[in-house]
């Protein structure tokens, strides 16, 4: 497990207060948050075979693995769904920015790094048809 050490270089005191420990699952919870923030983003499809399973909803949270280096910068690889017919370009940039501003916000950690693997295509919400 890897961490990031922050200290204030404006606080002269601040290392003499101790510092502050950022885990990879901390940093990995944080950015699959903001993610559900993003409109037209679902949970990331399962996978059998290489080949996605249905039975993934637009409620589960996508999939983020989070690698943070000591010196306080953190590389991110999402996996994730996208609405059809929402473009996917669009949407994963959308979230690519949502993910650099939010978990810098929250973490105090530069995100220099962020891979999204687009794992399906989720139809839209649409009404349950019965059989009568």
């Amino acid at each position: 497990m890897d961490t990031a050490i922050t200290t204030s270089a404006e606080d002269p005191g601040a290392a003499q207060r101790g510092s502050t420990t950022i885990s990879d699952r901390t940093v990995e919870r944080i950015a699959a948050r903001v993610l559900t923030e993003v409109e037209n983003i679902g949970g990331a499809a399962g996978r059998l075979l290489r080949i996605a399973v249905p039975g993934e909803h637009a409620e589960d949270s996508a999939r983020v693995a989070a690698k943070v280096s000591g010196d306080s910068v953190a590389a991110l690889d999402v996996r994730l769904s996208v609405a059809y017919p929402r473009s996917v370009v669009r949407t994963t940039e959308d979230a690519r920015a949502r993910l650099v501003r939010r978990v810098a916000d929250l973490t105090g950690l530069t995100v220099t790094r962020v891979d999204i693997t687009v794992t399906a295509l989720r139809a839209p919400d649409s009404p349950t048809r019965r059989v009568r």
